[in-house]
């Protein structure tokens, strides 16, 4: 169940779950240049950093999860059954939900960020709601106490990010990652040193890396349309339009984020991409 992310205070997307006799098994999460925030209403989800830590039994088991930008994959079991409500974020928003830049935010699911206890009063409220609409308003009412509460507090560390900081993300961002450091750089009036040292503390990645990981949201959710589509994705046509060298280029980060090829992720992630998973950031909002 897709929600209406327009509506929540930096939300980029926003979607219910819930799935039953499923096989069992792990889930790749993506890599991505958002927030991730999980609230998880059929038992804890368990999360690891790699194969190896899920192997070896040091999954963290999580009602709430909230995770700052990610350059690998999340290593995620996949229960017989499950559902929960998943959002993803507009860095940007991290000052004024958490009281923390996005930077301070770790990526590592083995030292998941505490939301504290407004987001127990969430995961509960949600938990005892019966609709997907009651449930993502819910969601939106807190985050929009969140913002309030931001908006009437004094200095930057609650209200935002450095406006030049900001100003570049929200290029960079609608660039999809296509454009060079040096033109962000001039964009925010910093020098290229100042601007990654500011843009890394804000964000928790370097410039160079947000680029990346955009590129790839672009790349993932063109491969995804072509499927839902029901068309065979052009691998060759994907790399050209979303800013890669050619083919075995794009071929080369998938290995790097996911450790897998993209014909293989295709096929692990088509169930979830018929029922809606990786939507463009225009279908997000849409």
């Amino acid at each position: 169940m897709v929600g209406d992310a327009t509506r929540l205070p930096g939300g980029v997307r926003l979607v219910g779950y819930a799935s039953s006799g499923q096989t069992q098994g792990v889930h790749l999460g993506v890599p991505s240049a958002t927030l991730t925030v999980i609230l998880s209403l059929d038992g804890p989800v368990r999360v690891a950093d790699t194969a190896e830590e899920l192997s070896a039994g040091r999954a963290l088991g999580l009602d709430v999860l909230v995770a700052g930008l990610q350059e690998q994959a999340t290593h995620v079991v996949r229960p017989s059954h499950e559902a929960g409500v998943q959002i993803a974020l507009d860095p940007l928003a991290a000052r004024a939900l958490f009281g923390v830049p996005a930077g301070q935010i770790s990526a590592s699911m083995t030292q998941a960020f505490d939301p504290g206890a407004w987001g127990g009063r969430l995961w509960q409220r949600v938990g005892e709601t019966p609709t997907w609409e009651g449930r993502f308003d819910a969601i939106t009412e807190a985050f929009e106490g969140r913002l309030a509460r931001a908006d009437r507090a004094v200095g930057v560390a609650r209200g935002g990010p450095r406006r030049e900081i900001a100003g570049a993300w929200r290029l960079l961002t609608a660039r999809r990652g296509a454009i060079s450091m040096d033109t962000l750089a001039a964009h925010a009036a910093l020098s290229p040193r100042q601007f990654r040292d500011a843009f890394r503390a804000e964000f928790g990645v370097g410039p160079k890396a947000a680029a990346r990981l955009l590129r790839f949201e672009h790349a993932t959710t063109r491969l995804a349309a072509a499927v839902r589509a029901r068309r065979t994705p052009s691998l060759a046509g994907v790399a050209a339009d979303c800013g890669y060298a050619d083919q075995s280029h794009l071929s080369r980060e998938f290995r790097g984020f996911l450790g897998v090829p993209p014909s293989v992720w295709l096929e692990q992630e088509r169930r979830n991409i018929q029922v809606g998973g990786h939507l463009s950031r225009e279908d997000w909002t849409s």
